[in-house]
């Protein structure tokens, strides 16, 4: 299917743009993860971007300690593991309670065996629009690269820098095999969680004991303080706290650009709305990249639909 035109402007901006992206994190960053020996405790929090990494870290981090909030930014808490070793922090290190937590863009595939996991997918009619605003006005200047051009030429096309570990950049819709290297590993109830974000956004108390029963944590005190602090209303009162300073403070000299771009915003954002940037093209090469990637591995014909079926088969059981 045709994508639509991009201009002169828009390609040197997406040039520069894929030149920062691959510079994010270092190889030596990536072979470090890649090396890493899991704990059986240890629990990856392994989402594509834009798909609830941080909401999930924040829940996991309060269920483990009860409602501990010293901290800076979350990064500090729940190291983002393939950036570990450039942003000065070491993954072998003791957290400040267990299990350990690490944040991770790695897929089912590449992320170290031995631990437990919790992923979480959301509808990518959601996560490709608020991907491209994430990194507007960090990694690329506002007005230089459409909300379109982006959605059909990066977030389908290109992969994350941390998710080629598991594939080529040319590998069609990155995000929709992240979601199928975890759904075909769903079986493995004693080690993976899978959790759907707009279950979170219907029911989180369900949710969050989903979470906490996967954890072994059965403190009510711990479970109704996570409640509080994991609502939309108290992330976005602290929002500062999410907004992912600690890698644009280390990282982005590294990629070319001031060290402080993208600062002064917090990254809880406000509720709806991004699904208005997709155009008729975008949608059709969405549905498209479900058909070829998910619909041979799950046999639902669109999100919503695989949504419904998770819903049949995890309420049975």
């Amino acid at each position: 299917m045709a994508e639509d035109p991009v201009s002169a402007d828009e390609q040197l901006a997406l040039a520069a743009l894929d030149r920062r992206r691959s510079t994010l994190g270092t190889p030596a960053a990536r072979d470090a993860a890649l090396q890493f020996r899991a704990r059986p405790t240890d629990v990856f929090i392994s989402t594509t971007a834009k798909a609830g990494t941080t909401w999930m870290s924040q829940i996991c981090h309060q269920l483990r300690t009860g409602g501990h909030m010293e901290f800076k930014e979350i990064t500090e808490v729940v190291p983002f593991f393939e950036l570990a070793l450039d942003i000065g922090m070491n993954c072998n290190d003791e957290q400040v309670a267990e299990p350990r937590l690490y944040k991770t863009h790695m897929d089912g595939e590449t992320c170290p065996r031995g631990g437990k996991y919790i992923t979480v997918m959301r509808n990518p009619y959601d996560i490709a629009p608020s991907h491209f605003k994430f990194l507007e006005g960090w990694m690329f200047e506002e007005g230089t690269i459409s909300a379109n051009t982006f959605m059909q030429q990066v977030w389908l096309k290109r992969s994350m820098p941390q998710a080629g570990l598991a594939g080529s950049a040319d590998r069609l819709g990155p995000a929709f095999h992240h979601f199928m290297s975890w759904w075909q590993r769903r079986h493995e109830a004693d080690t993976v969680l899978i959790v759907f974000y707009e279950d979170m956004r219907e029911n989180l108390e369900r949710e969050v004991r989903r979470v906490a029963k996967f954890l072994g944590v059965t403190d009510k005190n711990a479970i109704d303080v996570t409640l509080e602090k994991s609502s939309y209303q108290y992330m976005y009162q602290h929002r500062t706290q999410f907004d992912d300073s600690i890698v644009k403070t280390m990282r982005n000299e590294g990629m070319g650009m001031p060290s402080t771009a993208g600062s002064g915003y917090g990254k809880v954002a406000t509720a709806g709305g991004k699904r208005a940037l997709l155009n008729s093209t975008t949608c059709k090469l969405i549905d498209k990249a479900w058909s070829e990637v998910c619909l041979p591995i799950t046999g639902a014909k669109s999100y919503d639909e695989w949504l419904e079926a998770w819903h049949r088969e995890s309420w049975k059981s």
